[in-house]
């Protein structure tokens, strides 16, 4: 049985999540209440400090509790303190910042991140959900789900096109998961940003699940096939050096 209140308060949250600012007119849209629910919501989550009211403009965003709580969960996640010292490794010998991510029910999130202090480099912002049709670690990861799970995941998939070398059809889709599958890593080509092409590979655990991927991302020019080849290698041999740490917990 689900709490209705609690619902929709976290249902509210995730909403912020995807905006800087949002109205009370805007949320209450969203959530599909009226105004003076809308407003005992946020007024509920201010006093918890997991909403600010922005003075200015009187619209909410997300309270410095939220950054506690991410803080706390993220402390706690083992894969960080494993994978750490090896992304130190890669990030000094290529000169390029590299970034973790996790998979967890149907999503792909950056959970760490060693940043290169090179000015080309490209970093990731944690926390961030990486789509799993358009990131080079989105698809790594998602490439290993089971048919079932990919079609249930992928069934009211929403394909948002952000460039024009966005795949948007399941089929294709499905097309490229097999060909990663297929040399064991994956490419965004200019598919998230015009300009930028990223490289990935996953991490592989138990029972060959693959539950985590490294990547690194860069600009175009600066990211050729020669130079994706190099940083396929060493991120393969970092993802197999972070599956035997894995291993021994």
């Amino acid at each position: 049985m689900v709490l209705q209140s609690l619902d929709r308060g976290l249902d509210a949250l995730n909403i912020l999540a995807k905006h800087d600012l949002v109205s009370v007119t805007e949320l209450a849209k969203e959530l599909e209440v009226d105004k003076s629910t809308a407003s005992r919501i946020m007024e509920t989550l201010r006093q918890h400090d997991m909403v600010q009211l922005d003075k200015k403009t009187r619209k909410y965003k997300l309270g410095f509790r939220v950054l506690h709580l991410a803080e706390r969960f993220r402390s706690r996640l083992q894969i960080i303190d494993i994978a750490r010292p090896v992304l130190l490794e890669v990030s000094r010998e290529l000169g390029q910042s590299v970034h973790l991510c996790a998979y967890n029910k149907g999503m792909v999130y950056v959970i760490d991140q060693v940043v290169s202090d090179l000015p080309y480099s490209m970093s990731a912002m944690v926390g961030l959900i990486e789509p799993i049709h358009s990131s080079s670690v989105g698809k790594c990861i998602f490439a290993y789900r089971t048919p079932e799970r990919m079609e249930e995941i992928l069934e009211d998939y929403e394909f948002t096109s952000y460039t024009v070398h966005t795949i948007t059809e399941k089929a294709k889709l499905l097309e490229e998961f097999e060909k990663i599958r297929s040399q064991g890593y994956a490419v965004d080509d200019e598919e998230m940003f015009i300009g930028v092409r990223c490289i990935a590979v996953p991490v592989f655990g138990y029972l060959n699940s693959a539950r985590y991927g490294i990547g690194i991302s860069g600009p175009i020019d600066l990211m050729s096939p020669e130079k994706l080849e190099i940083y396929r290698k060493r991120l393969m041999v970092a993802a197999k050096k972070i599956r035997r740490e894995v291993e021994l917990l």
